[in-house]
């Protein structure tokens, strides 16, 4: 990945997590790693532990924000979640998985989709 995609990317994530933080979110994590890949946000959003994918793009194009997060990558966010919830204790929370559509011109906006994809997908 080129230096500059990931400005973008971490720009993206910064900008989607002071927009989730604005709507009562409680940041606990960004950019956890663990064997299985890495998750972009990991938030509280009331009693649900919410697992945020971001996606960050300069210029909004035809594709559909439902597109921008492809199968393969759903799974690999929620092997990633699974791992992080077998080190907790009980009892487990409730866990949602939400995306974040970055779109940086002409001005910075995200688009928020709560319960995007479901680990069983």
């Amino acid at each position: 990945m080129s230096d500059s995609r990931k400005a973008l990317g971490a720009k993206g994530e910064r900008l989607a997590e002071k927009y989730l933080k604005r709507k009562g979110f409680k940041p606990v994590s960004r950019n956890l790693r663990n064997k299985a890949g890495e998750i972009d946000l990991l938030m509280w959003d009331g009693e649900e532990l919410v697992v945020v994918e971001v996606r960050s793009v300069q210029i909004e194009g035809s594709v559909m924000a439902s597109e921008r997060i492809p199968i393969s990558k759903r799974r690999q966010v929620t092997r990633v979640a699974k791992h992080l919830l077998a080190e907790l204790s009980d009892p487990l929370p409730v866990v949602r998985f939400d995306v974040c559509i970055v779109v940086m011109q002409p001005t910075p906006t995200v688009t928020h989709f709560v319960n995007a994809f479901s680990p069983d997908e």
